[in-house]
């Protein structure tokens, strides 16, 4: 393994304890996850979420939903009292935030990155950093 390789993979592992302090902190009523569509599976399996819903069905941002199934995800954001539905920077957010503003309860729209990086002046201009600002926001939005 290359010495840049090597800082790379001890760099991720650093990111891995962060992720994995920040998101114990949550409190475990807290740890569900309402997003557009399923991007953040993994997220949710390695960090022991519950992902509550997407506001877009199945694995494809070209499904739509129908009124029912947005009427039980409002359903469900009543029941879990889930603070923050979190809305990806690469898809429309016209759904979520309908969706937020359906709920019977204060819940804020939080944009986090996926499925690409930014430019350098954006805030995910590489992977690592993506991850740590998408923690962050992951985290502020539950703690509340």
């Amino acid at each position: 393994m290359s010495a840049r390789s090597a800082d790379y993979r001890s760099a991720i592992d650093e990111l891995d304890a962060e992720m994995t302090w920040a998101f114990a902190a949550i409190p475990s009523e807290r740890r569900a996850l309402v997003t557009n569509h399923h991007v953040f599976g993994y997220l949710a399996d390695r960090f022991d979420f519950e992902v509550v819903g997407a506001v877009i069905p199945g694995g494809t941002t070209l499904a739509a939903p129908s009124a029912s199934d947005l009427a039980d995800l409002v359903a469900a954001v009543e029941r879990t009292g889930v603070p923050a539905i979190f809305a990806e920077s690469s898809s429309p957010d016209r759904l979520v935030r309908a969706l937020a503003e359906e709920a019977d309860i204060h819940v804020e729209v939080v944009e986090l990155f996926t499925e690409s990086l930014t430019d350098a002046e954006g805030g995910a201009p590489d992977y690592l950093t993506m991850m740590r600002i998408n923690t962050e926001r992951i985290f502020t939005g539950l703690s509340r």
